[in-house]
């Protein structure tokens, strides 16, 4: 059994050694081909040479340069020398003296004449009032000095306007009590301009003017109010 194990390890031992021999054999055989093959692939390689290329160079031109040009000079502009201004002096004026006046002498002034009534009668005052409806009173008195002197007969106008048409185309005459009424509204109230005067028979009027005086619609607590006006006149008033 021993003799046989020796056997088979000295067969296998013989077999790697003639294999191993084979191999190195081979490796040597096939070697200097591809050796030869590198070193032709090499050669060829080699031999391939890149042309170089020239790229022409430009004729060279002889460009003028342009001469320089002389830049303009300004010449320097001479500045205006001022002129000296010589002051005139005006001549000194002497004050002149004003030879001495007199003062003129005071002379006496009349006091402003009175104006004068040229009328018989003339207008003292009036009065308003705040009463149902709207009227005219036209009072004359015969004495300007006498307040109870209330004349009766006399005539007197009112309308809206001086020396105009009376209200109601009516020339008026007083009553015992001096006066005479002119019912504007009764009831109502009436709003408007009066005036007042006196005239002689023929209509023709003897007195100064009395008015403007505006009846109106104001309440009684109003101190404008007036419903009622009097005219009073008197002979030989001022």
């Amino acid at each position: 059994m021993k003799q046989f194990n020796r056997k088979r390890i000295v067969s296998m031992l013989l077999f790697s050694i003639a294999a191993l021999a084979f191999v190195l054999a081979c490796s040597i055989g096939f070697s200097e081909p591809i050796v030869s093959q590198n070193a032709s692939t090499a050669t060829r390689r080699a031999t391939r040479v890149a042309r170089a290329t020239f790229t022409p160079r430009p004729e060279v031109t002889n460009t003028p340069i342009p001469e320089p040009t002389d830049e303009p000079t300004q010449e320097p502009t001479a500045e205006p020398t001022a002129v000296p201004v010589t002051e005139t002096r005006r001549p000194t004026r002497r004050p002149v003296t004003a030879a001495p006046t007199n003062p003129p002498a005071p002379q006496p002034t009349n006091p402003p004449a009175a104006t004068t009534n040229p009328y018989p009668f003339g207008f003292v005052s009036h009065t308003c009032a705040h009463s149902g409806g709207s009227h005219i009173f036209v009072v004359v008195f015969s004495d300007y000095k006498n307040p109870n002197s209330q004349m009766a007969g006399a005539r007197v106008a009112a309308s809206y306007a001086p020396d105009a048409a009376p209200f109601g185309d009516t020339y008026g005459v007083t009553g015992a009590d001096g006066s005479f009424d002119y019912v504007m509204a009764e009831p109502g109230v009436w709003t408007g301009t009066t005036y007042a005067w006196v005239v002689d028979k023929d209509n023709r009027r003897i007195s100064e003017i009395a008015g403007p005086v505006e009846l109106n619609d104001k309440g009684p607590d109003d101190p404008g109010t007036c419903h009622h006006v009097k005219y009073f006149f008197a002979r030989g008033a001022p």
